[in-house]
């Protein structure tokens, strides 16, 4: 994955120790926390809070969805439609698997797409169904109307409205508002309100695991990523012999995984064939004085996590070939053809010398 397995993101909240309950993170979640007939807050509002809420509400005394701003979600049948459709008209798995795959990619590709063409009509759907689940007299505004257009940030799926139902039963709540510390009973607000808690879950998001947390050197110099500039999202200039797989925010990350693996194989084969021991991308005459960015448009998508990790990511240049598109429809058709001997790639042989371009 992208991130850190090992531990989450937590903000350094102040009186964070002289809470007297007990704190989670769902990152390292206690195997021994009780949290029956308890007063809980989960903290966040992503879609690990979306998942937290619902499932402890059912043995919670209450549970209390604290968020500093909302988030657009998404609900609907905790299953894929289609797949079943074509089970019961007996079709072969394999086709029901290619079916359904290409499938849940258009349908993503083109919610995508109306996010951009038509932000407010897609948001007003968004909501218009929360507002179905909760009633007209829930304060949708506040709770769970975001101040940023659908897509900028992750949707998160709600499976059979389980959240929005815990909620419409009494057995959760919403509060929107920044904390101003820890106390011993609780959490309190800027507004000096306190919410009280006997449990306390800090769903506040990862940290990014940028190229592993590998510390990796050239010539015994340690490599900085972001004075290097991505070749199409896996590659660096400078960077000899490494492909980094990094997939899609919006889709499945493995369907990128595929194509970068068929592009590292012909392109093994292809130093294979030449004699080459190592390649790496350099940027053309004619584009070494082309801007460069952070690794993603901030207006595009700007998550917490993502800015946090900027500064350990590579850049990325004007050019689609010096940028990670996140266009897996673009992506499949280019990355075939890329021709292994243009001149942005930089083959070596045994002894370091650069070999001529066939």
């Amino acid at each position: 994955g992208y991130y850190r397995h090992n531990e989450g993101y937590t903000p350094n909240w102040e009186g964070f120790s002289d809470f007297k309950g007990r704190i989670a993170h769902p990152e390292n979640w206690p195997t021994d926390l009780d949290y029956e007939d308890k007063k809980v807050v989960v903290i966040g509002s992503g879609a690990t809070a979306a998942t937290v809420v619902p499932a402890m509400a059912n043995s919670a005394n209450h549970v209390t969805m604290l968020q500093r701003t909302p988030t657009f979600f998404r609900t609907g049948r905790n299953a894929i439609e289609i797949a079943e459709t074509l089970r019961e008209l007996n079709i072969d798995e394999s086709w029901i698997h290619e079916i359904t795959r290409r499938k849940i990619m258009h349908d993503q590709t083109t919610f995508t797409a109306r996010c951009r063409s038509e932000p407010e009509k897609v948001k007003d759907e968004l909501i218009g169904n929360i507002r179905d689940l909760l009633g007209s007299d829930y304060d949708i505004e506040t709770h769970f109307t975001p101040p940023y257009r659908p897509w900028r940030q992750r949707i998160a799926f709600v499976p059979d409205a389980d959240m929005f139902k815990s909620i419409a039963d009494g057995k959760a709540s919403v509060v929107t508002a920044q904390i101003d510390r820890f106390v011993p009973e609780g959490i309190q607000l800027e507004t000096g309100e306190i919410l009280e808690a006997d449990v306390i879950v800090t769903a506040t998001g990862f940290n990014m695991n940028v190229m592993g947390d590998i510390d990796f050197s050239i010539d015994s110099v340690p490599l900085d990523f972001h004075e290097t500039v991505t070749y199409r999202g896996m590659m660096f200039t400078g960077v000899p012999n490494l492909a980094w797989v990094f997939g899609y925010f919006r889709g499945s990350w493995t369907i990128r995984s595929e194509i970068i693996a068929a592009f590292v194989c012909r392109l093994l084969n292809h130093m294979k064939k030449n004699g080459a021991k190592s390649v790496e991308p350099a940027l053309r005459e004619s584009e070494q004085e082309m801007r460069l960015f952070d690794w993603m448009d901030d207006e595009d998508f700007n998550p917490n996590y993502l800015k946090r990790a900027l500064p350990l990511l590579p850049r990325r240049g004007e050019s689609f070939e010096w940028r990670h598109t996140q266009d897996h429809w673009r992506e499949q058709t280019e990355f075939p053809l890329i021709d292994l001997d243009d001149e942005v790639f930089i083959y070596r042989g045994v002894d370091n010398s650069v070999m001529a371009a066939e």
